[in-house]
């Protein structure tokens, strides 16, 4: 169990919090959320029929009255100077050089002439703390429609809203590709939009960015946006990654300022080492902790109760509080279940507090449980959602034997099975499924010999150009010492094959027309055996941004743990 006795954490809960009226029934989305924009009803009134766009608590940290009415107007870094003379703060240079530029945004913006920002650094580095100082000078600028919100729950409601328009039959038609008119519809509304997280993890959202933004940019919307990867890194190796990003970042380049917070300091370890734990987290396991914390922060409540999830679907809840506003689950009923990270939105939407039983340490053969255990915490720091947990080790242990995932290569976890014709006797998805095993070992080697590591960094710079010969590369060699007739005629572009039907050939030439046809889709990349090659590594790349969320998470974890976070976060409402 965690230090701090439970019954000392929870008599100070009850002394923090303000409390709610028993038998407060839940309403949907929580009271201090407010409405971004709506977009009505491409077919009705807005009073009929809108698309709320609602987003987590929008400051992450509170700052003083006092530094907020002194640095009314003068931008970011005038806020950050002030609440540094007042203490609050500590000063960093780094931090100062980012600043300069959200403080040329801050200025272009009132004028309508501002380029935007993509800030990208290493966990802890102090990114939110930037947006934080830039959100909290612009939001007051007068006449300045600003709006923040964290980029998945943004494209969670850009999705909810593509739905409605697919919906509507009874629309006309309508020049603007639907993700544009979604586009537009927000920019009418919006002049400044502001992304945590920006991140890209599937091809649904990969192919709405370069429609979405280009409309949201032509409109003069300016962006500025925090996350952990630098824009080349999004979405890396992830499947068509080369039809739906390079435009995308040419447009990003364009419209945005790229910078990299270089910060040398951990500020989420720094609160971790010098705030009092809040004992909301024990281990090992213990279900009388999770009870006296379920009766301090929701009183009685009931059994076997069904919420809504995501898309029309319900969720079982073994106890919910007589408020509905507390939640308890086991780690089976919220990460072992097929839940998206939308479901994972929605609950968070619905409560202000979650406790969880029985969390196991995970390993690498539970990395799907790991990804939901992941977004699941995401969601709740995102939406400032009390988590308490009952855990079989300490947090810093939950999911470190997944932490070396993010350094995950092709190279290292093996090359996928590509064939040829109907001599191929494997599956393509029989390459995918033997990822894990192979990440297993690739991870078990690397422990053994660091020096693994830069071999096989060397190594994945010559993959591509080797892993199309590998499986036939005698007999590839046989076809260049024939030549490239044979290819022609494959691939239909020889003279050879105009105006004649196929040939009846030999047996040899048969073998030649196969190793031709192999080497030849070998160039394609929309051929089969490419296409192969594709989804193993998009396989891959999911894997290695499981690594990156695990090391958030646990970031996140011993943060969410620290009675300093409860403070600045507010997680101040309880039912009873």
């Amino acid at each position: 169990m965690s230090s701090r006795a439970v019954s000392g954490a929870i008599c100070a809960a009850r002394r923090g919090y303000a409390l709610e009226p028993q038998g407060r029934k839940l309403t949907g989305c929580r009271s201090q959320r407010s409405t971004f924009w709506s977009t009505p009803s491409p077919c009705s009134s807005s009073s009929s029929s809108s698309v709320a766009f609602s987003a987590a608590p929008t400051l992450k940290f509170e700052f003083s009255a006092e530094a907020a009415s002194s640095a009314r107007g003068q931008g970011p870094l005038a806020l950050f100077s002030r609440l540094v003379e007042l203490g609050q703060l500590q000063d960093d240079s780094e931090q100062r050089r980012v600043l300069e530029y959200l403080n040329a945004v801050f200025f272009g913006a009132s004028k309508r002439t501002a380029r935007g920002l993509y800030l990208y650094g290493s966990v802890g580095c102090g990114k939110t703390m930037s947006m934080d100082l830039f959100y909290s000078a612009v939001k007051d600028l007068s006449g300045l429609r600003v709006v923040r919100k964290h980029f998945h729950d943004f494209l969670h409601d850009v999705q909810l809203d593509l739905h409605r328009l697919k919906r509507d039959k009874d629309c006309p038609s309508h020049a603007l590709h639907p993700v544009e008119r979604v586009g537009a519809r927000i920019a009418d509304s919006t002049d400044v939009l502001c992304f945590d997280e920006f991140a890209i993890t599937t091809i649904q959202d990969c192919v709405l960015l370069m429609p979405l933004f280009s409309a949201l940019f032509r409109r003069g919307v300016t962006v500025v946006a925090t996350s952990n990867r630098a824009p080349e890194d999004l979405y890396s190796d992830g499947l068509n990654r080369h039809v739906y990003m390079p435009p995308f970042l040419d447009t990003l380049a364009q419209y945005c300022k790229v910078l990299e917070l270089k910060s040398s300091t951990d500020y989420r370890m720094v609160h971790y080492e010098n705030s009092a734990d809040a004992g909301v987290f024990c281990w090992p396991p213990s279900r009388s902790f999770v009870d006296k914390w379920f009766e301090a922060t929701g009183g009685q409540g009931v059994l076997g109760a069904r919420v809504d999830i995501a898309y029309g679907r319900s969720l079982d809840v073994p106890q919910l509080s007589s408020c509905g506003r507390v939640a308890r689950f086991s780690f089976e009923d919220l990460c072992r279940k097929e839940l998206s990270a939308d479901d994972y939105l929605t609950i968070s939407r619905q409560f202000h507090t979650i406790l969880l039983d029985d969390v196991p340490c995970l390993s690498v053969d539970e990395h799907n449980e790991a990804r939901r255990f992941t977004t699941l915490i995401d969601s709740c720091y995102e939406h400032h959602v009390k988590l308490i947990c009952s855990m079989a080790c300490p947090p810093d242990e939950l999911l470190a034997g997944l932490v070396g995932l993010r350094d995950l290569s092709l190279a290292a976890v093996g090359k996928g099975v590509a064939g040829c014709g109907d001599g191929d006797s494997s599956s393509s998805s029989s390459g995918v499924l033997q990822a894990i095993s192979r990440i297993k070992t690739s991870l078990a080697d690397r422990k053994a010999s660091p020096l693994m590591r830069s071999e096989a960094s060397a190594a994945e710079a010559t993959m591509d150009s080797d892993f199309a010969l590998e499986v036939l590369s005698g007999e590839v060699q046989r076809v260049r010492e024939h030549g490239t007739q044979d290819m022609q005629i494959w691939s239909q572009g020889g003279e050879a094959s105009k105006g004649r039907a196929p040939p009846q050939v030999s047996k040899s030439w048969d073998d030649r027309r196969r190793i031709s046809a192999f080497t030849w889709e070998s160039q394609d990349p929309t051929s089969e055996q490419q296409s192969i090659k594709g989804v193993f590594a998009a396989a891959v790349a999911s894997l290695k941004e499981s690594g990156f969320a695990v090391e958030r998470a646990i970031s996140r974890l011993r943060e969410m743990q620290t009675e300093t976070f409860q403070e600045n976060h507010k997680l101040k409402h309880l039912c009873k």
